[in-house]
């Protein structure tokens, strides 16, 4: 599977290279290896491939002194970061209303995670699932947005930010500075988990935010809707999400349903985007199974079934034909 995936705003590494120079960091050094210039990443209308982005991660991981480099980094990502849709999410009403909001516009945003977000009549879960293979970068990513939403809410409501999140499940195995984490965050933190959560109770979330105002909300979210709305021409992105959501992970019947289009049409859609129904959802299983074999303890049986597969033997078969080698020997490997 393939680190690429796509192009991202160049404001998604500018917070990093001030935490570079803020550690004394050469830039120079930084994008080593990259195409990237100082004058690109000081461009906030330029792009760059998602592929060069790792390549600058990479070489801060590489320099950087920090213990925890993704909590670091965190501290340069604030929710001015996002241009309006920062602006939008602390002039609303209370921190619930942020959440939904976050979630529905997350494609804004400079994460490579897909974060769904469920709720009932008393809590809120927002779950973070791998959407590339980040390799070596994942611990520095995962914990820089996580730390995000930390760091959020105690901007938006410095009197009860630390209190809006009940617990945190990390799909990262426990690291020999745990208590680094645990300290940072200041909420029931679990590591070695087969998927991230973050759970919060609605209650706290209904607490009014210190910065909100209705007249900046509603400007901001204009511009939010405007911008997601140029964005949401992907098809892939369309049915990768549909099929995180659908459970068991769905056929083309019955995404095809949940996108309020016809089978052909979901096909013509995906055909003009150069690909087929069976190579995303193929895509999206050797994505999902790589996530569970190296990040959780799941049974091979148990992830089949996770992926849509009926017999434990088929996806076997298929994981050998995508990886080379059975889910066990992928799971054992150095």
């Amino acid at each position: 599977m393939k680190a690429g995936g796509g192009r991202v705003s160049t404001m998604s590494l500018f917070p990093l290279l001030q935490c570079a120079r803020a550690e004394g960091l050469d830039v120079a050094d930084l994008l080593t290896g990259s195409r990237l210039t100082e004058a690109l990443l000081l461009d906030p209308a330029a792009t760059l491939d998602f592929a060069e982005e790792l390549v600058v991660v990479g070489n801060y991981l590489r320099l950087t002194r920090e213990i925890c480099p993704g909590l670091r980094a965190s501290a340069h990502y604030h929710y001015n970061s996002f241009g309006v849709l920062g602006a939008a999410l602390v002039s609303h009403a209370n921190m619930l209303d942020a959440c939904r909001f976050l979630v529905a516009h997350v494609a804004l945003t400079f994460t490579p995670f897909q974060v769904l977000m469920s709720e009932d009549a008393t809590s809120l879960v927002a779950c973070y699932r791998d959407r590339r293979d980040l390799a070596a970068c994942r611990s520095y990513y995962l914990l820089r947005d996580l730390a995000f939403v930390r760091n959020l809410c105690r901007e938006a409501d410095p009197e009860h930010g630390s209190q809006l999140i009940s617990a945190m499940d990390i799909a990262l195995e426990e690291p020999a500075h745990a208590a680094l984490i645990r300290d940072f965050f200041g909420w029931p933190l679990r590591f070695g988990a087969s998927e991230t959560l973050i759970r919060a109770d609605k209650t706290r979330l209904m607490q009014p935010l210190r910065l909100a105002n209705a007249m900046t909300l509603a400007v901001m979210q204009r511009q939010c809707h405007e911008l997601l709305q140029a964005r949401q021409d992907n098809w892939r992105q369309r049915v990768e999400a549909q099929l995180a959501v659908l459970a068991p992970p769905g056929d083309l019947a019955a995404v095809a349903a949940a996108l309020c289009c016809s089978e052909r049409t979901l096909r013509r859609h995906l055909q003009q985007e150069g690909c087929s129904f069976q190579e995303v959802q193929m895509a999206w299983q050797q994505q999902r199974a790589i996530h569970f074999l190296r990040h959780s303890r799941l049974s091979v049986e148990s992830i089949a079934h996770r992926l849509g597969y009926s017999e434990t033997a088929a996806f076997a078969h298929a994981f050998k034909r995508w990886m080379g080698m059975t889910p066990s020997q992928f799971r054992h490997q150095d």
